[in-house]
């Protein structure tokens, strides 16, 4: 049994590189609301994967898949990149301007330059700054340098962007 669960994430795994490759995933987009108004004030993305067998996998499933193979930063680019031409997207199409929020995995931090993806990606979609938010999670400042995550927070908010502390799932929201 263990053998067998062993495979299935493996194959998890390269489905999920392949659906990155060829363009298999999707971003959905759910309101933020302000609940004195109750008019929309963003969007937060989410990643959402359709497997060719298996239908609609629970990002619970497929998230610590990507995490331990390494994919998880190719993942986060991508959404990252999708969430800001949309929004731009519904900015030209005369939609009112709202923030959109995207999920940052520390992987993306800590493996490299990314406040010049940060940067290239809204350079690219000509996004303004300020309806950036990206959502980091607590763990970012766990078990690695501090000054890595310092740098990269510094720059990011040097870009405009705005950043935000969430611990969805973990109780601590």
């Amino acid at each position: 049994a263990y053998a067998q669960a062993v495979d299935q994430r493996l194959d998890l795994g390269r489905r999920l590189r392949h659906a990155v490759e060829i363009g298999g995933l999707n971003a959905h987009y759910q309101p933020q609301v302000d609940l004195k108004t109750g008019r929309v004030t963003g969007f937060e993305a989410l990643l959402r994967w359709s497997h060719p067998d298996r239908g609609p996998i629970s990002p619970s499933e497929f998230i610590p898949v990507a995490e331990s193979s390494g994919l998880i930063v190719d993942l986060g680019h991508w959404v990252l990149r999708t969430a800001c031409q949309q929004m731009r997207n519904w900015l030209d199409s005369g939609t009112p301007s709202r923030t959109v929020s995207v999920n940052v995995s520390p992987a993306q931090i800590w493996n490299g330059d990314f406040e010049k993806v940060v940067a290239a990606v809204l350079a690219e979609t000509g996004l303004p700054p300020e309806l950036l938010c990206l959502e980091l999670t607590e763990s970012l400042f766990v078990d690695h340098t501090k000054q890595k995550v310092s740098t990269t927070l510094t720059a990011l908010s040097g870009l405009g962007v705005k950043l935000a502390l969430d611990d969805f799932g973990s109780g601590y929201s």
